[in-house]
């Protein structure tokens, strides 16, 4: 049956439309990254409402691309935000084995100029290929669980990072060059063209957006209930089926799926620190290539459509989202999924079963894509901090932190330098705990589970550093990196590593005559010590042990072991 389907999608596409790029994904084929270049220099030399620009080079040392579409020719990323434009961003091959955007994208840019949708009030910026080191990495086979196309690029950059997890930590030349764009152009929306990995089921396209608990307040009933939801109706209504993605709450499906919380690290968990409203479209893995390409087709249509119909709605919303982030006084940070409330969602699956293994000889599962179930099942949307934050006035970065500077400055943050050498009470951080992942995760040992505690202290600040008011649009990014328990914090990924690492210590016969004077001035530590002593046998059985302890206690010990470098004034 899929096989007929598909054969009569052919047959009516291939007479009805004669795009060479509708023609090679027809065809179960893929742009090649020279030949999206190639095609979207075509354009430009056909149409004026185009532009492509370059932004510096990747890692795979091809420049990143962005193809432009403004249908009154103004390219001026400030003049088109002050007339009102709402600007898309679409984001193609993060993953070069999932490319059905970088077709869906090229189809979209012919329609748009071919002027088969309208789109005056919109400004659709196209990244033909963001992953250029796996796009040039072709090949047939890395996809084991993928139909199709017949050759794609690979998921790994040129450096082998997985981009999407790069948004926050930028190790690739990439990731900087998206600032750059992101930060120009300012999307109103955002949208990652993926496709899925895992289960299967009947709908062609499944939908990630922006984890709502962490869309800004103001924002959050507009995004949900009109942009999401309206997106949703819409691609039914042009004949696909859209379910939102299949992040499972229990083993399977019946107990319910969640919604994605998108950290920073992620593209649209970056965006969100901007007030971009962001989505991933996923579409199915074992659908057919066409069809794949299609409904990503028909998504982003759906959004340039209703982006056209509401601009001035969604201006209204990002402005206020923007102005109300400014006044916030308390910031949540590490989400927990919230068990205790869900949505209902009635979803279309396959019938799940299992046989045994004619390799192992063991049980595993199928799906029997004959069978489909209609079930009615929870939907967790809901997350809640771990933890709230004071937001500060101020945050200061000390200058010698060279790699967390430039990815500021990259970012737009905007700071002053202090004017000379001077001595202020500030709040910091000790690190008092952590936990650090064993195996390294896309170039790092990512630390989690981290407990700091405050303190104020007299800090000596030199000419040079840089101090950073926290009321900007950057707010959320300098509360997501500079806060250290945050998920994606400059701590966890191992910018500030070096303090972790204590630099000065003692020799006991030295130093057992300091303790000895430090007990008898110190009657509170004495006490202390005694306690541990008679509670801790370990401890009362370990001379280095009661040695360190009081040594830490000591003017000696120094006190930037273990303090997060930067430093708050607070409101």
């Amino acid at each position: 049956m899929l096989k007929l389907i598909l054969s009569l999608f052919i047959l009516f596409y291939s007479t009805s439309i004669s795009s060479e790029v509708v023609e090679r994904y027809l065809n179960n084929e893929t742009m090649t990254h020279q030949g999206s270049i190639a095609f979207y220099k075509s354009l430009i030399g056909k149409y004026k409402e185009c532009q492509l620009y370059q932004y510096g080079k990747t890692d795979s040392g091809e420049p990143l691309h962005l193809f432009v579409i403004s249908k009154d020719g103004n390219f001026n990323p400030d003049s088109l935000r002050k007339e009102g434009k709402t600007i898309v961003l679409i984001n193609n091959a993060i993953h070069p084995g999932e490319p059905c955007g970088v077709d869906a994208s090229a189809q979209l840019a012919e329609d748009l100029l071919e002027g088969k949708i309208e789109y005056s009030n919109v400004v659709v910026c196209i990244i033909p290929a963001y992953n250029i080191g796996g796009m040039l990495n072709r090949g047939c086979c890395s996809r084991a669980n993928q139909n199709g196309p017949k050759e794609y690029g690979f998921r790994g950059n040129s450096k082998n990072l997985d981009l999407n997890r790069d948004f926050i930590k930028a190790d690739a030349e990439n990731t900087k060059q998206f600032y750059n764009i992101f930060h120009e152009w300012q999307p109103h929306i955002f949208i990652d063209a993926h496709s899925t990995n895992g289960a299967d089921y009947p709908a062609e396209m499944t939908l990630i957006n922006s984890a709502r608990s962490r869309v800004e307040q103001s924002m959050r009933s507009y995004f949900t209930d009109n942009l999401t939801n309206s997106l949703y109706s819409k691609m039914i209504e042009d004949g696909y089926s859209i379910s939102p993605y299949y992040y499972t709450f229990g083993d399977t499906i019946s107990k319910g799926l969640k919604e994605y919380m998108d950290s920073p690290r992620y593209s649209t968990g970056y965006t969100t620190l901007y007030n971009t409203m962001s989505f991933v479209s996923e579409a199915h893995m074992l659908k057919p290539y066409p069809i794949r390409v299609k409904a990503t087709n028909a998504f982003l249509e759906n959004v340039v459509e209703y982006a056209q119909k509401h601009s001035e709605e969604i201006k209204i919303t990002t402005e206020t989202a923007d102005k109300m982030i400014q006044l916030t006084k308390k910031y949540g940070i590490n989400y927990k999924l919230d068990t205790t409330t869900s949505l209902e969602v009635e979803l279309e699956v396959y019938r799940k079963k299992y046989r045994n293994s004619s390799v192992t000889g063991l049980p595993i599962h199928y799906y029997d894509t004959n069978v489909r179930d209609t079930l009615t099942i929870p939907y967790y949307a809901t997350y809640k901090p771990k933890k709230w934050i004071d937001v500060p006035a101020y945050y200061i970065v000390p200058q010698q932190w060279t790699e967390v500077i430039e990815r500021l400055i990259l970012n737009r943050i905007e700071y002053e330098l202090i004017a000379s050498d001077t001595v202020m009470e500030l709040e910091t951080y000790y690190i008092k705990d952590y936990e650090t992942i064993k195996s390294p995760y896309e170039g790092h040992y990512l630390h989690y589970n981290t407990d700091a505690v405050n303190d104020t202290q007299m800090v000596a600040i030199n000419k040079g550093d840089l101090i950073i008011p926290t009321k900007q649009k950057g707010i959320r990014y300098l509360l997501e990196t500079l806060e250290p328990e945050a998920t994606d914090s400059f701590f966890a990924w191992g910018f500030f590593d070096s303090m972790l690492q204590q630099k000065e210590w003692f020799s006991d016969y030295v130093f057992e005559e300091k303790a000895a004077k430090l007990l008898e001035s110190n009657p509170v530590l004495k006490e202390k010590f005694n306690q541990m002593k008679q509670n801790d046998n370990k401890f009362a059985s370990d001379s280095w042990a009661m040695l360190y302890f009081l040594y830490k206690h000591s003017d000696n010990y120094e006190p930037t072991h273990n303090r997060h470098p930067v430093y708050r004034i607070p409101r």
